[in-house]
């Protein structure tokens, strides 16, 4: 049977919003009781909570089950292939050739696909990475040189994102013209090819944890997901990026967000209606 459903009052959404904060860094600001009550109502249900001090404690609790799910259910998953478009153009024009004319001999181009819910994003650059090489006639590049590791907080959106499985919706939304040979039907979904998926990799991952496991990366991509985040989180995020990234390497936004005022160690590079970030050397 599930809990008798009640309103969040002030006091609750006090409690809640700074252990969400404390739990994945995200910052739920005044005002929003709604998104927390939306957010959260199936949870607070189907765990027979009578009350949201309730809830609160299972937070609190070694329940590692629960608070996975409350991280999922209050995290934002919107997502679609080829999300914006121009980022994309920026890579295959801009970033690409860079990483390319960079490229240690033998070494592995490393991208980082950092909050990637369900794997549009990383499979969009997979899928972008195998035309361009395709372009490339007598370059000695494969995608195979390329490895992208793809991280999210939510284990059940990575679980999701590691099948590969879409909707004929989600398949269609954003997906350019000539890339449905990148999909095989399956069972009344569309299965991202295994050519696409080879160079893929997935790992739940928390932003406020250590970043130096990830190891060194050439390229990250880190879009629309520092909005949610206070100042200081999102300065620190970044900051970590910078120490794993190489001189001049490159580090991407999304499109509403921005380093400006923040910090002193990206420069910024204007390509079309995209910015991009290269790393600068800087020293304490």
């Amino acid at each position: 049977m599930s809990g008798e459903f009640v309103k969040l009052d002030k006091d609750n959404f006090d409690l809640l919003r700074k252990q969400i904060y404390r739990m994945c860094g995200l910052t739920i600001s005044e005002g929003k009781g709604y998104l927390i009550e939306h957010r959260f109502k199936p949870l607070y249900q189907a765990r027979n909570c009578r009350s949201w001090r309730d809830f609160y404690q299972l937070l609190l609790s070694g329940d590692v089950q629960f608070k996975e799910d409350a991280i999922s259910a209050i995290s934002t998953h919107e997502t679609s292939f080829f999300r914006d478009n121009h980022p994309f153009v920026s890579i295959r024009n801009k970033i690409l050739p860079e990483l390319l004319k960079n490229r240690k001999a033998g070494a592995k181009i490393r991208i980082w696909c950092a909050a990637s819910s369900t794997g549009q994003e990383p499979y969009s650059l997979s899928m972008l990475i195998h035309e361009w090489v395709r372009s490339l006639p007598g370059v000695k590049i494969r995608p195979s040189d390329f490895s992208i590791l793809a991280t999210d907080i939510s284990g059940a959106v990575i679980e999701r994102a590691q099948e590969g499985l879409f909707t004929n919706h989600e398949k269609s939304r954003g997906l350019p013209a000539g890339y449905d040979k990148y999909f095989e039907k399956s069972e009344g979904r569309w299965k991202v090819s295994p050519s696409v998926k080879s160079i893929v990799s997935f790992k739940k991952f928390n932003l406020l944890n250590s970043f130096r496991p990830l190891g060194q990366f050439d390229f990250v991509m880190c879009r629309n997901v520092l909005i949610y985040f206070d100042d200081a989180t999102k300065v620190d995020i970044v900051h970590r990026i910078h120490d794993m990234l190489p001189d001049k390497g490159f580090l991407m936004l999304g499109s509403t967000e921005t380093l400006a005022g923040h910090t002193d160690r990206f420069a910024t590079e204007h390509m079309g209606a995209v910015l991009l970030y290269r790393k600068v050397r800087w020293t304490k």
